[in-house]
């Protein structure tokens, strides 16, 4: 059996839940990639600057370093799900 969602609302609110958290993680694994590739070439990672350095750094958070990412991501995540609601509870 074909399960097929034709409600419009609920569409739109899923892309708007899923869309923007896979770009916040997609930003996230890139740069954890990085990170990695310094500290197997036993260096550090300045997280300001994005690079390779001798030495050790001082972490500073995603969220920190990009907030327009995260906060428009969360932002329109809460809208996709006000949008998930909408369209569950509206008659066809």
């Amino acid at each position: 059996m074909m399960y097929s969602i034709k409600n419009r609302w609920v569409l739109w609110g899923l892309a708007l839940m899923v869309v923007p958290s896979v770009a916040m993680m997609s930003g996230y694994w890139a740069e954890l990639t990085e990170v990695q590739k310094c500290i197997a070439e036993g260096m550090g990672f300045d997280y300001r600057v994005g690079e390779c350095i001798e030495g050790r750094t001082i972490f500073v958070p995603f969220s920190e370093r990009q907030p327009l990412l995260v906060n428009s991501g969360i932002l329109l995540s809460m809208l996709g799900l006000i949008l998930c609601l909408i369209g569950l509870y509206k008659k066809r």
